[in-house]
């Protein structure tokens, strides 16, 4: 009976760590939209060598809504 709780529980617990590994690795609507724009800066800047870096800051800045108009 004990065995079997313990089993039970451990079950349990391994499913909910699975759950929350999932929910966690999932991207979010700002990974999708820092993906996007940083291939749209690259496809409309072909000719620039772009810094990496500064086409993600770059997106960053567009995705959260603080890029200046």
């Amino acid at each position: 009976m004990v065995r079997s709780d313990i089993l039970l529980a451990g079950a349990i617990l391994l499913s909910a760590i699975i759950v929350g590994g999932a929910i966690l690795i999932r991207p979010s609507d700002f990974d999708r939209c820092l993906a996007v724009i940083s291939a749209e800066i690259y496809r409309r800047d072909q000719t620039a060598t772009l810094d990496p870096r500064e086409v993600e800051a770059q997106a960053a800045r567009i995705c959260s809504g603080s890029e200046p108009k």
